[in-house]
Formats: C-alpha cells, sequence, structure tokens
C-alpha cells in the first residue's frame, strides 16, 4: 500500500540530465528534480551501501532486490536530506538503534521483505516518520519504545509477520495514526481496548487472520473507521452493536468467515459490503441480511455470490433473490 510513495519519479528539472549513474559497485539510477533528488538501485549486488557514491543532498533512496545483510548509521548520516527511504527485498536481519540518526527529514521508511526478527529499542525516535512499513518480515512482537511516545506516524504496515497478537502499548504510541495494516499474520482475537488508542485511524486491514470472535467494545475507540477489511478469518457472529461508533464507516469487508447469519443492525447506516464466500444458513434467522440485501442491492461487492450454504435443498441460491416465505419470514 506504501510503493506508490517510493515510485512516485518528480518532474525532471530542465537544467539537469534525467539520468545519471553511480558506478561503484554497480548502476543506480538518478532523477533530479526541482526539489528531490532520487536514487534507485535494483538487484545491484551491494555487500555494504555505497552513500558516498550517491548525490549529499539524496531526498529519496531505493535500494531494491540487492542482497544488503546489513546497515549502519554511517551508511546513512552523510544522506541527511533524505525523506524516503526504501529497503525492500534485501536481506537484512537487524536494524541498529542509531540508524536513523542524524536523518532528521525522513518521512517514510520502507523495509518490507526482509529477515527482522526483533526491532531494537529506540530505532525510530531520530526520524519524524509518517509512514512505516515492516512487511513480510519475521516479527511476532514489537518493543514500544521502538517509536516515541506521541508519534507522528499515521501509516504503519505490518503486514506478514509472525503477531498473534495486537502489540498493544507499541500501537498506544500511535495516536496520529490513520491506516493500519496487520493482514495475514496468526491474530486469534482482539483483546478489549487493544485499538483504543488510535482515534484517527480511518482504515484498518485484518484480513487472512485466524479471527474467531470480536469483542462488541473492540472499534469504540476508534469512531473515524472508514474501511473494515475482515476478509479471511474465522469470524462465526457479530455482536450487536460493534459498529455502533463507527458513523463514518463506509466499507466492510466480512468475505470467507465462518458466518452463518448477521446480528441486526450490523449492516445499517451508508455502507458497502462484501460479503460472498459465508456457509449462510437460509432459514428465518437469516432475516436481517435477507431484507438488507434487497433493499441495498447496489451496496453489494459480488452481490450474486452471497449464496446459501444451508440446508441442503437450498445451498447455492442468492440469498436475494429467495422468497421470504421459503425463509419462514414474513416479507
Amino acid at each position: 500500500m506504501y510503493h506508490s510513495y517510493f515510485l512516485t519519479l518528480a518532474v525532471l528539472h530542465g537544467c539537469f540530465d534525467s539520468t545519471q549513474s553511480v558506478s561503484h559497485p554497480g548502476k543506480c539510477r538518478h532523477d533530479f528534480g526541482s526539489d528531490e533528488v532520487q536514487v534507485n538501485c535494483m538487484s545491484v549486488n551491494f555487500k555494504e551501501l555505497p552513500s558516498k557514491a550517491f548525490p549529499g543532498n539524496t531526498t529519496d533512496l531505493s535500494v531494491r532486490f540487492s542482497n544488503l545483510s546489513s546497515i549502519t548509521s554511517d551508511d546513512l548520516k552523510i544522506l541527511s536530506h533524505l525523506r524516503q527511504l526504501s529497503l525492500i527485498r534485501n536481506q537484512l536481519p537487524v536494524l541498529p538503534a542509531d540508524l536513523l540518526l542524524g536523518l532528521s527529514n525522513l518521512q517514510v521508511l520502507d523495509l518490507t521483505g526482509n529477515k527482522l526478527t526483533a526491532l531494537s529499542s529506540r530505532v525510530f525516535h531520530h526520524s519524524p516518520l509518517v509512514e512505516l512499513a515492516l512487511s513480510d518480515n519475521l516479527l511476532s512482537e514489537i518493543d514500544a519504545d521502538c517509536l516515541p511516545v506521541n508519534s507522528s506516524l499515521r501509516r504503519l504496515d505490518l503486514s506478514s509477520n509472525r503477531f498473534t497478537q495486537l502489540p498493544v502499548a507499541f500501537l498506544q504510541r500511535l495516536n496520529d495514526l490513520e491506516s493500519l495494516d496487520l493482514r495475514n499474520n496468526q491474530l486469534e482475537e482482539l483483546a478489549p481496548g487493544a485499538l483504543i488508542s488510535l482515534p484517527k485511524l480511518e482504515a484498518l486491514y485484518l484480513e487472512n487472520n485466524r479471527l474467531k470472535s470480536l469483542d462488541a467494545s473492540a472499534f469504540i475507540g476508534n469512531p473515524a473507521l472508514r474501511q473494515m477489511f475482515l476478509s479471511g478469518n474465522r469470524l462465526e457472529n457479530l455482536p450487536a452493536g460493534i459498529f455502533l461508533k463507527q458513523e463514518e464507516l463506509v466499507f466492510l469487508d466480512l468475505r470467507n468467515n465462518y458466518l452463518q447469519n448477521l446480528t441486526p443492525g450490523v449492516l445499517d447506516g451508508r455502507l458497502y459490503a462484501a460479503l460472498s464466500g459465508n456457509p449462510w444458513h437460509c432459514n428465518s434467522s437469516l432475516a436481517y441480511l435477507w431484507r438488507w440485501t434487497r433493499v441495498n442491492g447496489k451496496r453489494i461487492f459480488h452481490a450474486g455470490k452471497i449464496a446459501c450454504q444451508t440446508p441442503e435443498h437450498m445451498k447455492g441460491r442468492n440469498i436475494s433473490e429467495i422468497a421470504a416465505t421459503e425463509l419462514g419470514i414474513r416479507d
């Protein structure tokens, strides 16, 4: 979700060549803009970062698929103008606690696809980070002190790691967070109050975890939520009032769970929903969902795939096309 920030190329300034090359230890592309200098190194087999070969006023540095296995603050401190740093798909197992020392302009850091198993205390204290991507590493927990209290972080990507529970103490430092991505982890529950410190949270990605249930107060501290992604979990029901405080919620993804019916009120409001891939049980208990689909057909993604799983004689039938009498409810 953050890659676009690293791939955006500045409009080339007329008084510079559009590309130049770093001669050691491989070729890297340079792009010069009116207020940006971007360096993009792709699949260059670095043993260490050749920082001295980069322009001292580099603002955006991307080193991808380059087998970089270590990096120090000395490698970066001469690049004090950095605003964006991408180290995607390298081999980094650890980050020094002082890695970002001197990078007082750095706002975007992408460490996707490395081999990080833990993060040093205070490792992100030295830069005013707004976006941090740690996707596809080996993290199962995070030291709360990795970030300063009242961090300026607005977007955090922890997807495709090994979390079995939310790093609550860490999240408590993120009062300005707007987007939290925890897809493809091993979360089994959201402890009550785990997200209460995120009042500005707008997008929450929890797809492909192991969530079996959600507490009615799970999102009580997140009134700004607009998008909720819960597909690919093991949810069997949703408690009444779970989204009562989310007046801004416009999209809810519940695909591929174990839902047989929905508690009345769950989908109320101006809401778009994705509901396919659940084993809906088509009898009178489905009355709320049945009525909602008939009234809000244009708000449903893949409406034709919302089908009965049981009882057997109803299997495969589109819910919205079933007559009320067949479900044993009054239209």
